[in-house]
C-alpha cells in the first residue's frame, strides 16, 4: 500500500518554457508552461517562472524562480484573454497562451467575483483536476 504524495495544496514542478502569474499551465514531460485553448490545463501559477539558466562562477545575480508552486484548488486571480466582464457564479475557461475565457473547451474554474471588462483578471475557483465544457 502506497500513501499519496501530497494533499490539498500546491505542488511544485520545473519551469520548462517561461511562465506569466496569474496563468495557466500545462505539464509536460520537462516540466510546466503555459496552457493553450486546447490543452488539458494542470493547474495555475501565482508567479512568474523561468526555466534554470546556466550562470558563470561567482555570478550572484537572480533571476526568476525555475520551480514553481502549481495550484489546482483554491482561488486565483487568472489573466483575462480579452476585454470581458465576468458574473459571479460564470464558468472559466483555457484561452491562449495560459489565459482565461469566458467560452471554450477546458473549463478551468469558477468565476467567484464579478470582474468587470476593464479589469485585467477574474477571481476564479479551480476547479482542478480540470473537466471539459458542458455539451
Amino acid at each position: 500500500m502506497s500513501n499519496p504524495t501530497f494533499g490539498a495544496g500546491p505542488i511544485t514542478h520545473k519551469v520548462a518554457a517561461a511562465v506569466e502569474k496569474f496563468h495557466v499551465v500545462k505539464l509536460g514531460a520537462t516540466g510546466i508552461s503555459h496552457s493553450g485553448a486546447a490543452d488539458l490545463p494542470y493547474g495555475a501559477v501565482a508567479q512568474s517562472g523561468a526555466p534554470a539558466a546556466a550562470r558563470t562562477d561567482n555570478d550572484l545575480s537572480h533571476g526568476l524562480p525555475s520551480v514553481l508552486a502549481v495550484h489546482r484548488v483554491g482561488v486565483l486571480p487568472l489573466t483575462k484573454a480579452t476585454a470581458v466582464a465576468f458574473a459571479t457564479g460564470e464558468l472559466v475557461y483555457a484561452a491562449a497562451n495560459g489565459t482565461v475565457a469566458k467560452t471554450g473547451t477546458k473549463c478551468v474554474g469558477i468565476a467567484v467575483k464579478a470582474s468587470a471588462a476593464s479589469d485585467a483578471t477574474v477571481r476564479t475557483d479551480l476547479a482542478g483536476p480540470f473537466i471539459p465544457a458542458p455539451a
